[in-house]
């Protein structure tokens, strides 16, 4: 094979080797969660076990250089070793997970020292392995000791290049698309092929001897300089550059979060911008044919600089991104679009200060070469140490660092330590250099005392959930944060070491009691006391009403406190254990006592801080009532608490007839990714039912118990025993059974019918957390249709308010009930009704003419509603409405639009007259086409209402055929007969 082509497959493969080991790090990541949590903390550790593992790699690996002769070979073996390992990683991770099954994982030793050992159980092997790569390549492919420099800077940046590719390719698609099994197996079959290459390359190359050029000699007997720095000097700079460069990273990712939002897309930019920086930064190092004395010491002062400009501009970073989203629009090339330019824009930020940290590693492995013999082993030293930096960097300045700065604090002490790395660069050259670099030095520690030019404020509410431009969206940061921030009061801020939390007070609103008062977590409002209030109430109230006991409670997610407080209420509630992540919500917790009954200083109240899928999954206790409102689903790491996992989970530790209840958000969201949820729930519990509190929320409770009429009679006797609790609904206007259970949008019976073709989310294929990252870009929203709409009626038997009250379908309210009813389904933050509300007045007046509109408009609905039931005096109807004339299309078409945007389970009227009318289309239609189309909206009908399948089946065949066999029909009409096919699996 000419040589050139060799080296063009050698390097395709280091680029492709580089690719996986971030496809394996994003993707183990998401494995280990599983085991220790995804809080910060559980992040820390994998990170440092998958950095401890690379860090042994290039420190045992490199000493093996010198000992190995055929340097293809070893890399091969270790190639093959992590593609076995990868392809078997699913079966392997099983078993740890059986084994650790009742591991306490508590914090803070055991989750440090248990979850440790699973992590390098898990990834001692492959990351060892993969460590080991760089230091073989380097003295494999080097034939001198002058071709080391560059051949180490070059496999560094294409290994690293590929990173950056590999972080894209998992973030982005291979994870969404193929799920976490698929995508390590697959990848395992990169690290199978380059170990079949470079086999087949190490028979064709000659061991290795003892090089004959020797410290201070070229292959042509050239001088070379004497060293200019000591190897523990080097070893240092190494290690602080890997230090501030994790401390750097995960600082970034936080404003990044602020500014973009904190889904995985946002995270795998900002890794994916320093990964390709750092193999700029290496590539151009190796371009460098000689290596100025001064150069170490330059590049680390240019880091430092260019960290203090890019400080400079850190709480201008919302505004920016507040620039790019209101340029696209809300679509899937838009969506494209934003992230390309958000990434180009991090790049441009980011590219001088992380590509100069890219090239460290490679000038300080030139100072520290000496002979071609020993250059594999200088090579896994120093990125041994540098790793062992970024493990340190990751774990203080990750976590430790939080619990004493901020966000700004934090990256100055980033800033600081490539100061003091400038300093050491500087002690072997003339003072004048040293002087400057700790005059440097001094000044940033005086800016991390005092964080100059950093407004934190602009960090309490995200700018990246506008995607409308406001008047002043083009006046500059300083207008513009002055004006969008005027509204609130930051009362609260804290970037503690899960997440950055604030606590905002806005103006009082009339309709409202107290000071309305909003949680802002990362820049995203988690809870409002006014905006959330019916369904933070409602997702205590629904479960404590209708549940058989109510001794023991668990709440994940503290929010305001506002559900934790409101379940104190009952007297027999003896325990509410919370599960919150952020110890910052925590402290936060005593700002919203007007709202929660003072919940932080009830002794019922326990509070637990963690992974509320670990808090969980290691407890042997049970609950009565579980309820489950974490931060919205494309937010990282909370997709967890909508898998099958935990509903399994959470099933197990529920008492006998115990009830979970889980929130989940209809805004910026799509009927898919709200069906895969009440689907996925499904499959764990045999009766699941959904209620709508506002215009923008859902509540799912879920039972292995089906509700009865003596459930609701003692939810009646507990709501009029409780005055506490009869006052608290009551200020929302909540004041009877009935006004919660009128709210319930779907029975089980639905939800296994309409959403069972929507899939499942499960920790294997995290699906959800990314379609619902694309909902929240383009702003999807679920139809109203989709929510209550006519298919609902066929099913109004189930719901709890018929189930209530005998024939449902004949009876009225009392005039008291209805305008209570009426005023309950009344939004006083959105100053609308609940789309119940319609319905509710259209059955009270069908059976009470006193309590309908007077209006012409009114009038004309009744006239169509006897339409639909077959009433009498359909020719004078038809007449009085200007059909009397009408095809048979016409007149169905306006009825069949009525009882779609009418019919639903509170008023489930019979749809006798329409029928009719169908039928005699089919029969006396003016052509094929208008009885085909009578025929399928005919069987859709009959499906809608639960009719036999068979039954429907009987319709379609007596349709009209073409020759071929083909149904007749508009070219319109085809989408129809597509829909009524799908409807029919």
């Amino acid at each position: 094979m000419p040589k050139f082509l060799t080296s063009f497959f050698l390097y395709a493969i280091i680029f492709t080797e580089g690719l996986a080991g971030l496809v394996y790090q994003v993707s183990w990541q998401k494995y280990l969660s599983r085991l220790m949590g995804s809080d910060s903390i559980a992040t820390a550790i994998i990170l440092a076990a998958f950095l401890g593992g690379l860090s042994a790699g290039y420190y045992l690996c490199g000493k093996l250089t010198m000992r190995v002769r055929n340097h293809f070979r070893a890399y091969a073996l270790l190639e093959g070793i992590i593609g076995i390992w990868c392809l078997n990683f699913p079966m392997i991770f099983k078993g740890v997970e059986s084994l650790t099954q009742y591991w306490s994982f508590s914090p803070p030793l055991l989750i440090i020292l248990q979850g440790f050992f699973c992590s390098m159980l898990l990834m001692g092997i492959p990351t060892l392995c993969m460590g080991g790569t760089i230091p073989f390549l380097t003295r494999g492919i080097s034939r001198n000791i002058n071709e080391a420099t560059h051949v180490h800077a070059n496999v560094y940046a294409i290994n690293t290049a590929g990173a950056f590719l590999g972080t894209l390719l998992a973030g982005f698609y291979l994870i969404p698309e193929y799920g976490l099994p698929l995508t390590v197996m697959g990848t395992a079959f990169l690290n199978l092929g380059a170990c079949a290459y470079f086999y087949i390359l190490s028979k064709g190359a000659a061991p290795s001897s003892e090089p004959e050029t020797k410290l201070g000699e070229t292959e042509t007997g050239e001088a070379e300089s004497a060293p200019r720095f000591s190897p523990p000097m080097l070893y240092a700079i190494a290690f602080l550059s890997g230090f501030y460069v994790m401390i750097l990273e995960n600082v970034l990712i936080r404003i990044s979060n602020f500014s973009l939002g904190s889904s995985s897309y946002s995270f795998s930019l900002i890794v994916a911008v320093f990964i390709l920086s750092i193999a700029i930064g290496s590539h151009v190092m190796g371009r460098f044919k000689k290596i100025p004395e001064h150069l170490l010491f330059t590049n680390q002062l240019f880091i430092t600089l260019s960290l203090i400009l890019v400080y400079l501009s850190l709480d201008t970073w919302p505004y920016w991104a507040h620039l790019i989203r209101i340029t696209f629009q809300s679509n899937a090339p838009g969506m494209v679009g934003y992230y390309a330019y958000a990434f180009s824009a991090l790049l441009m930020i980011l590219i001088l200060p992380v590509s100069l940290m890219g090239a460290t590693v490679p000038i300080a492995f030139h100072e520290i070469k000496r002979d071609l013999k020993n250059v594999g082993r200088h090579s896994g030293l120093l990125f041994s140490v540098n790793t062992l930096g970024n493990l340190s960097g990751s774990l203080i300045g990750g976590i430790l660092f939080y619990y004493v700065l901020n966000n700004s604090g934090v990256f100055l002490m980033a800033a600081l330590f490539a100061a003091v790395s400038t300093c050491l660069a500087g002690l072997r050259l003339p003072r004048g250099y040293l002087v400057a670099s700790a005059l440097l030095a001094v000044s940033l520690a005086i800016f991390l005392i005092f964080t100059p030019f950093y407004d934190e404020t602009r960090f309490t509410q995200g700018t990246f959930r506008e995607i409308n431009p406001f008047p002043y969206s083009l006046e500059g940061p300083e207008s513009f944060f002055q004006k969008f921030n005027q509204q609130g009061k930051l009362i609260f801020y804290e970037d503690g070491p899960t997440a950055s939390v604030g606590v905002a007070e806005f103006p009082p609103k009339p309709q409202f009691e107290g000071t309305p008062t909003s949680i802002v977590v990362n820049g995203k409002s988690d809870s409002s006391t006014i905006g959330d209030i019916y369904t933070i109430k409602l997702l205590a109230h629904l479960p404590a009403l209708l549940a058989e006991q109510r001794k023991q409670v668990m709440v994940i997610g503290l929010g305001t406190g506002v559900t934790a407080g409101e379940m104190t209420l009952y007297p027999d509630v003896e325990a509410v254990d919370v599960a919150e992540i952020s110890p910052s919500v925590i402290k936060a917790l005593p700002l919203f006592g007007e709202f929660t009954h003072k919940v932080h200083e009830n002794p019922k109240v326990s509070l637990h801080t963690g992974d509320a899928f670990r808090i969980l999954g290691r407890s042997r206790k049970k609950w009565d009532i579980i309820i489950s409102e974490p931060s919205n689903p494309w937010v990282t790491g909370v997709d967890l608490l909508f898998t099958q996992e935990f509903y399994k989970l959470a099933k197990e530790h529920l008492t006998e007839n115990g009830m979970l209840v889980q929130w989940a958000h209809i805004y910026s969201a799509s009927p898919e990714m709200i069906g895969m949820i009440a689907n996925t729930m499904k499959r764990e519990f045999e009766n699941v039912s959904a209620f709508m509190p506002n215009r923008w929320d859902l509540i799912f409770v879920a039972s292995e118990k089906q509700f009865s009429a003596e459930d609701l009679d003692r939810a009646e006797a507990v709501l009029q025993g409780n005055e506490a609790v009869r006052a608290s609904l009551k200020t929302i206007d909540l004041d009877s059974l009935d006004a919660i259970l009128i709210r319930e949008i779907w029975p089980s019976s639905y939800i296994s019918d309409h959403f069972s073709r929507f899939g499942i989310q499960t920790m294997d294929n995290p699906h959800l957390h990314y379609m619902a990252g694309k909902s929240f870009f383009m702003r999807n929203s679920v139809p109203l249709n989709d929510l209550f709409g006519s298919a609902s009626a066929a099913y109004a038997h189930e719901f709890l308010m018929p189930l209530r009250y005998e024939n449902w379908a004949d009876s009225s309210f009392p005039e008291a009930t209805f305008h209570r009813l009426i005023r309950s389904l009344w939004d006083k933050e959105e100053g609308k009704h609940l789309p119940m509300a319609k319905a509710v007045k259209l059955k009270a007046c069908l059976a009470d003419s006193d309590l309908c509109d007077s209006s012409e408009k009114e009038t004309q609905v009744l006239d169509i509603i006897s339409l639909i039931m077959g009433g009498p005096d359909q020719e004078e109807i038809w007449a009085k409405a200007d059909l009397g004339d009408a095809s048979f299309r016409e007149k169905a078409s306006v009825l069949l639009n009525h009882v779609r945007k009418l019919r639903n389970w509170i008023v489930p009227y019979p749809t006798e007259g329409l029928k009719k009318l169908l039928k005699q289309g089919m029969a006396q239609g003016k052509d094929a086409y208008e009885k085909n189309w009578c025929g399928i909206q005919m069987a859709r009908l009959l499906l809608e209402e639960r009719t036999d399948k068979s039954q429907v089946g009987v319709f379609l065949n007596q349709m009209i055929r073409d020759t071929y066999g083909n149904i007749v029909l508009k070219d319109e009409d085809q989408k129809l007969l597509n829909a009524l096919y799908q409807m029919m699996r």
